[in-house]
């Protein structure tokens, strides 16, 4: 595109219009008395005097710099003839300081405004009022982008603030293609990283690489989550031994090597133990529907009254059932009794039922989901105040549906000893 060309070299002249010899140009800051420098050529190297004193033809070479001027031209004695304000150079050589609104409109093809800069200074500069503003948004020489930065060192340099994405609606994302390798998120490796929505942090990456789900990771854990994980975990090995040879994963406490059955992680989860007391009953609910098996177990049992024995109950939401165990029992004693039809699973027999206040007893309680709401028990409890007292006894309920609690019940009251449930 073709341009009228600027004038070549300034001439001043006299109101009778011969040249203005000897005249005297003062060159000020824009809106001041500060004198400005103005230059011999176009390098910008070699600032005029100021006033720049015009030779006999009423000429000097005068070249602008990029900022704004205000001109004062006097004759020779330095007597004013006339003040101009807001000047500056609307040349491609030097970088025009515009006032109010600029408007760049064009139904061409080519770029609506196109920056080359093939020197070492910026293509772009937007400051504030401080000039120079060391916290600008520019584009150096090489298209590196800062913002709030006037020395980019990445592609694109953010200092200062935040970068904020505000989608109304649809998709917004981000994709990355890595080139041969990426070995940090940050530059400089020191810095975490946040993921959040609506206000809250999602995942946090610590410095050290320690991933938090929903929280903050804690000191040593290299993936922490908060709440469930509710999807199938895939662990692939060539050898059986190289998952239980490896450490593991540890959750809840329990190795996930060490837990693993069918291909299903289920960690042992203990209840609150009770030491029943003036009380009949030891009662254990809430047991999860994923429950396949529940261990009682007794220590230092007893009753305040002879003459009665101790059993168990399993049950529903709806209740425990008291009816259609099935299975036997045997004692120290050779004393065998069928469970057929009885409403408890028995753990003393009637037959070794507590002699004396002060006899105890301890032992296990196994109960197995075989299928569906089908359970087996089996016992082994000894009498602590004889080597030679024990029963041994199985049983065999299908409840009329999922297990939800299991109780410990007595003829008498408790008196002594604990009582806890593991399930698994």
């Amino acid at each position: 595109m073709a341009a009228l060309t600027p004038t070549a070299k300034m001439q001043f002249f006299k109101a009778d219009g011969t040249p203005l010899v000897g005249g005297r140009l003062h060159t000020y800051i824009a809106g001041t008395t500060t004198d400005q420098a103005t230059y011999t050529d176009s390098s910008g190297g070699t600032p005029n005097q100021n006033p720049v004193i015009l030779d006999s033809r009423g000429e000097a070479n005068i070249w602008l710099g990029g900022s704004t001027y205000k001109f004062m031209l006097a004759d020779a004695n330095d007597v004013e003839i006339w003040t101009v304000d807001n000047i500056s150079a609307p040349t491609s050589g030097v970088s025009p300081a515009l006032s109010g609104n600029v408007t760049i409109d064009t139904n061409s093809s080519s770029p609506a405004l196109k920056i080359t800069q093939t020197g070492t200074g910026y293509a772009l500069r937007v400051q504030d009022s401080a000039d120079p503003d060391s916290t600008a948004t520019v584009i150096d020489n090489t298209g590196k982008l800062g913002v709030g930065t006037v020395s980019p060192s990445e592609l694109v340099d953010i200092s200062g603030g935040n970068l904020a994405f505000t989608a109304a609606a649809g998709t917004l994302y981000a994709k990355i293609t890595p080139g041969a390798s990426v070995t940090d998120i940050a530059a400089d490796g020191a810095r975490a990283l946040s993921l959040s929505t609506n206000g809250n942090a999602r995942v946090n990456i610590t410095s050290g690489g320690l991933v938090g789900i929903g929280k903050t990771p804690s000191a040593g854990v290299e993936l922490d989550v908060l709440g469930d994980i509710a999807a199938s975990v895939s662990v692939k090995t060539d050898t059986i031994s190289e998952l239980t040879s490896a450490a593991g994963v540890t959750i809840d406490g329990v190795l996930l090597k060490d837990s693993l059955i069918g291909g299903q992680y289920r960690p042992i989860t203990s209840a609150t133990a009770q030491t029943p007391s003036a009380t009949t009953t030891a009662l254990f609910g809430s047991i999860p529907s994923w429950v396949k098996r529940i261990t009682l177990i007794l220590s230092e049992i007893s009753i305040s009254a002879t003459g009665n024995t101790i059993y168990a109950q399993i049950g529903t939401s709806a209740g425990f059932d008291a009816s259609g165990y099935t299975g036997s029992a045997v004692s120290a004693a050779a004393t065998t009794l069928a469970n057929t039809g009885v409403t408890q699973f028995h753990l003393v027999m009637p037959s070794t039922a507590f002699t004396t206040a002060t006899w105890a007893i301890s032992g296990h309680v196994v109960f197995t989901n075989i299928t569906g709401n089908t359970w087996v028990g089996s016992s082994n409890i000894f009498g602590t105040a004889s080597a030679t007292s024990w029963c041994i006894a199985t049983s065999s309920k299908t409840l009329s549906g999922a297990l939800t609690q299991i109780k410990l019940e007595s003829g008498a009251n408790f008196d002594a000893g604990s009582v806890n449930i593991f399930y698994e």
